[in-house]
């Protein structure tokens, strides 16, 4: 309410003017009719101008009257009015105001009540008391008055009854209803009695029109309006007589009456806009004459469309009638012929302002030439004496009509000159019509600007429109089956400027931040003809796979490819083109379904040809990879399921790639430099970063399973005996070199003795499996970062050779788009460098972020880890020697030729808890190496001293058992089997050392 103050104040000071204005015509008419008759013979003056021009103020009065009487404002006022005086008098805004401003705006709301209570006319009709008093007038000039008025409302009646042919036209054009109750009701409260055949005759054609649409829902009844404001007018015992039943029973024939006038003024219009386009073109010479005819014929029928409209629209209000589809369409097709009107002048306005410019000086040189007849015809000395005021008029005519015809010039010429064409004689009948039609005709080109130009500002049409934006579905049909792009771009011209008008009544900042109609029509031919046009191109592309047609021209497809040639359409300033709205479109599309079905781009490449060729769109080349056969799992695939990929993958850190270790297919899946390349072509660069995130959210799991297991008390106790022991020992290098096997071996067979899973794993394998998970994630990011370096040396050759002449473009005669486009491609360059450069090292990165943690004082649990690596290396080796022995056998599910993936993951480990160098004390190396060559001396004694008791009773001396040789055989193959497995584990830790230096 308090953003609607303003707009009450404007209403407030237009309704003041137009009572004081109306005051001050019957003050003058009073004045002018008092005048000694000596001087001036009342009898020849003309009131009907006058009379007009009031009348038309009065029904402003009566249709604002009417709105807020039956609107809710007036409920809702005392609320606001008193919420703002608490307000006002609280002790919060108090140092705000002063009581002089606080007087006003006191002053302020109660005039603001009085306009929207509903009473304004009734206030008007008070106000003319006064001036009946100031009128002061006599019978003569009463019944001069008396008689031009009844003169006057027989001229509404027959403007009434002009209509009677369509007697239903006054519910859809009432102002003449409007204007009579009203003039009706002021020369009652004046006291001027009219005559009683005449009133009689009035109140009874008043009285047929009932619920008279005045807007959206608003109804006005001029019986009723009458009893209200003139109650000895109307009797009690008269019964006001409808006529909305035969009203409404003929309202289809009316309607199609309507459609087929719809039809005809299409056609009609068209045929006038090519005849203006050829005067335009033919230039002023000679065709003023025909160029006067089409304005003129231009001007009545935008007022038919206006009224069409008009009248369309209030005869389902006043039937209360939904509006039907087909009448819809009619209006909106009104409206385009609107525009077609409107901008048939605006797109020649240049030459328009020069053949108007040599019309006015035409009619007003005909004005002239009439002019002086005129005061030919009054040469006689007597007639002069009688006829002094017809002089004294022509005068002032020819001195008003040699400037520019203002309106207000106009208005002093037509009061001027309806002195003497009434009554008088003073020319003859055919001059006096052509007087009569000449002026018209000027009046008419002088309003060219308001007529044409300004046919949208009607108040009616803003209001139609804005009853019509409401109903989405049937506008978003007809929008969709314009065909024509030049319909199309009226009809984006017609909502743009009824918008822009209906946004200035639009008080609060979240209607002006309403989606305009305008743009809600831009975004619905853009989202149809994007459908549409997709489907077109799909079926174009797949045409290939259709049957046959045996008759090929009966489709009923409709061609929508002309409404891509729309031209720019404005919207708030901003310039909406539909084809690059399209071509942009279609270029996301073609891209993101490019990116998602990477094989199918030949489909879309050869959707962006027909595009081009059939449409003449150009839609942006994607610039994607083109997918291989050998295409390679992709990394966003990976990314998704990095859980699965760590457990189901073995990595090979010498070759650096992946291998599936079980696959239900007859092939493994392999995951390579060159796999991660084209990936990273495919998607862009931008899935390192997004990658690299989901490793280290993984990475968070697995760390937290392997702390809660080394924070086990089965497995911290026996940790910490261990670390006791080391800490005892370690000093004593000839006693203790390196950390003892049978130690290590006892832990595993202790841990063991804690329980086994479901398949038969024990908690060191579990634990073993997690570092391995660890390791290939690690190792992930190193295919990932010499991935992303591959794809970039392939892009090199999409870079120019010369780099070195850029730099020095300041130093050539360069234009400055060119030198700052070169600046932004060093930038581009220099950015991609640094992003795939050395110094992005993810190793680094994903170390500062779990050391910190890990690292942490209150995690001493974590400090005893080193002590278990001899254990899990005891039990990686004895898997690893497990697996391979898998191979040479048949039908096995699982095995995997090497897991590179352990090895890393403990050295990343280890790095990361500073427990490098404690894990090197150890000496793991030299004790496995000790053990081994253990085994081995065993096995030489077994086969340098066999049994003497058994070679005495072998019947042959020298014959070694045949089984303790097989025996030898297969422990010898063992112990180098393992021996092998110590030595590629060892090498293998050395290496991944490298990373992380």
């Amino acid at each position: 309410m308090s953003a609607a103050i303003d707009f009450f104040c404007q209403i407030y000071f237009l309704l003041k003017r137009i009572i004081v204005v109306l005051q001050n015509i019957w003050t003058q008419i009073a004045a002018y009719v008092s005048v000694s008759v000596a001087s001036v013979d009342v009898n020849e003056a003309h009131l009907f101008n006058v009379f007009d021009a009031m009348v038309e103020l009065l029904e402003h009065i009566v249709i604002f009257n009417e709105l807020t009487e039956q609107s809710n404002l007036s409920g809702k006022w005392p609320l606001y009015k008193k919420w703002l005086q608490t307000l006002v008098k609280s002790t919060e805004t108090s140092p705000y105001c002063t009581n002089f401003e606080i007087n006003g705006l006191q002053t302020s709301l109660d005039d603001i009540e009085s306009v929207i209570s509903g009473n304004i006319f009734q206030i008007f009709l008070d106000s003319l008391l006064d001036t009946k008093k100031q009128m002061n007038l006599k019978d003569a000039n009463v019944n001069y008055i008396t008689q031009h008025s009844n003169a006057y409302i027989r001229k509404l009646m027959s403007c009434i009854e002009t209509n009677q042919s369509n007697e239903y036209k006054n519910y859809e054009e009432p102002k003449h209803l409007v204007r009579l109750a009203a003039f009706i009701c002021v020369l009652h409260k004046l006291g001027i009695l009219l005559d009683g055949k005449l009133m009689k005759n009035a109140l009874e054609t008043l009285s047929r029109y009932q619920r008279v649409p005045l807007s959206r829902n608003v109804y006005w009844s001029p019986h009723a309006f009458i009893g209200k404001h003139a109650k000895s007018l109307v009797k009690a015992q008269d019964k006001p007589q409808d006529c909305l039943k035969q009203y409404q029973s003929s309202v289809e024939k009316i309607n199609s009456s309507d459609l087929k006038t719809c039809r005809q003024l299409g056609t009609q219009i068209a045929l006038w806009s090519i005849n203006m386009e050829r005067v335009f073109v033919a230039g002023p010479t000679g065709q003023l004459k025909t160029f006067s005819k089409l304005i003129l014929l231009g001007q009545s029928y935008g007022e038919q469309v206006n009224s069409l409209i008009d009248s369309l629209i209030r005869r389902h209000l006043a039937l209360s009638l939904p509006i039907t589809k087909s009448v819809l369409f009619t209006i909106y097709k009104l409206i385009q012929y609107l525009q077609i009107l409107q901008r048939t002048f605006a797109t020649n306005q240049i030459v328009c302002i020069r053949f108007l410019s040599s019309l006015l000086q035409w009619q007003k040189q005909k004005i002239q030439h009439l002019l002086l007849l005129t005061k030919k015809n009054i040469v006689d000395l007597k007639l002069m004496q009688r006829k002094m005021s017809i002089l004294s008029t022509l005068k002032l005519s020819e001195r008003s009509i040699k400037g520019y015809p203002t309106k207000r010039r106009l208005t002093i010429v037509n009061l001027a000159l309806s002195e003497f064409l009434g009554k008088d004689r003073v020319l003859p009948a055919d001059k006096q019509k052509l007087f009569k039609s000449i002026s018209l005709r000027a009046n008419n080109l002088c309003r060219y600007q308001h007529n044409i130009l300004g046919q949208f500002d009607s108040t009616s049409l803003m209001n139609n429109y804005d009853s019509l934006s409401l109903s989405d579905a049937a506008l978003k049909e007809y929008i969709q089956q314009q065909q024509n792009p030049f319909l199309l771009q009226n009809i984006f011209g017609a909502s743009n400027k009824l918008d822009k008008n209906l946004s200035l009544f639009k008080v609060s900042k979240d209607t002006q931040n309403e989606c305009l109609t305008s743009q809600r029509i831009f975004d619905w031919e853009k989202e149809f003809l994007s459908n549409h046009l997709e489907f077109l191109l799909r079926v174009e592309a797949l045409s290939h796979l259709l049957l046959s047609q045996d008759q090929p021209f009966t489709q009923n497809t409709i061609d929508y490819r002309n409404c891509i040639n729309v031209s720019a359409t404005e919207n708030c300033g901003v310039y909406n083109i539909l084809r690059d709205n399209l071509e942009n479109y279609f270029t996301a599309t073609f891209y993101n379904l490019t990116t998602i079905a990477p094989h199918d781009w030949k489909s879309y490449e050869k959707m962006r040809h027909l595009a081009n060729k059939l449409l003449q769109l150009r839609p942006v080349d994607d610039y994607l990879p083109n997918q291989i056969i050998d295409q390679g799992i992709d990394v966003l695939q990976i990314m998704r399921n990095i859980h699965t990929f760590a457990s189901s993958y073995a990595y090979n850190m010498n070759l650096q790639l992946f291998v599936e270790m079980q696959s239900r297919n007859k092939h493994l899946d392999i995951i390579g430099t060159r796999h991660v390349a084209n990936s990273v072509q495919t998607h862009g660069t931008g899935i390192i970063n997004t990658t690299v995130n989901f490793i280290y959210q993984f990475l968070r799991q697995k760390f937290y399973t392997f702390s809660t297991f080394l924070h086990d008390e089965h497995i911290k106790s026996r940790l910490l005996k261990e670390y006791r022991y080391h800490a005892d020992h370690k000093h004593n290098k000839q006693a203790y070199p390196s950390y003892p096997y049978e130690r290590a071996e006892s832990l595993i067979k202790k841990i063991r003795k804690l329980g086994v899973s479901q398949n038969g794993e024990t908690y060191m394998d579990l634990f073993r499996k997690v570092i391995t998970q660890v390791g290939n994630t690690v190792g992930y990011v190193r295919l990932l970062q010499s991935g992303s370096k591959n794809a970039n040396y392939r892009s090199r050759s999409f870079m120019s050779r010369f780099n070195s002449n850029f730099k020095r473009c300041e130093f050539q005669s360069l234009e400055e788009a060119t030198e700052g486009s070169i600046r932004e491609y060093e930038k581009s360059v220099e950015h991609l460098k640094e992003c795939y450069s050395d110094c992005t090292n993810y190793f680094k990165l994903l170390m500062q972020g779990f050391q910190p943690f890990l690292c942490n004082p209150h995690n001493h649990h974590l400090k005893t880890f080193f002590l278990i690596t001899p254990a899990l290396i005891m039990n990686y080796i004895d898997y690893r020697v497990k697996e391979k022995l898998k191979m040479y056998k048949k039908d096995q599910l699982k095995c995997s030729l090497f897991e590179d993936g352990f090895a890393i993951g403990l050295i990343y480990i280890l790095n990361m808890l500073n427990q490098l160098g404690e894990f090197h004390e150890l000496d793991w190396s030299r004790t496995t190496t000790q053990q081994l060559n253990a085994e081995r001396l065993k096995l030489k004694n077994i086969l340098s001293t066999p049994d003497n008791n058994e070679q005495k009773r072998s019947p042959l001396k020298g014959d070694v058992d045949e089984k303790l040789l097989q025996t030898v055989a297969i422990t010898e193959r063992h112990v180098n089997a393992y021996e092998q497995e110590y030595s590629l584990l060892y090498a293998t830790l050395s290496s991944a050392e490298i990373f992380f230096q």
